[in-house]
């Protein structure tokens, strides 16, 4: 029974971070190109294939393995740092 409940627990997680991965893909979709060199980091399409792998290993080679987690982590970065200073960005035009 607990095994059985610490499973689904890993699972929902796992979908969580999915989500979160096609989540942060999706937003780089719908960001400016233009507005990326202004922040002195990645061009718009570095995150873009960053993501997309995070996304494509997470689906091919699981949620909790080294390229899960990498891909968790550089989207992590993208919605925590580089979103925020986007969306700073466009409130100031």
């Amino acid at each position: 029974m607990l095994e059985t409940s610490v499973s689904v627990i890993w699972d929902f997680v796992g979908f969580l971070t999915l989500f979160l991965k096609i989540f942060a893909f999706a937003s780089i979709i719908r960001q400016p190109e233009a507005a990326f060199p202004f922040l002195d980091r990645q061009t718009k399409s570095t995150w873009l294939v960053i993501s997309g792998l995070a996304v494509l290993c997470h689906i091919f080679f699981g949620s909790w393995g080294l390229t899960g987690l990498i891909g968790l982590v550089a989207c992590a970065v993208y919605l925590v740092d580089i979103l925020p200073k986007l969306n700073e960005m466009k409130n100031r035009r």
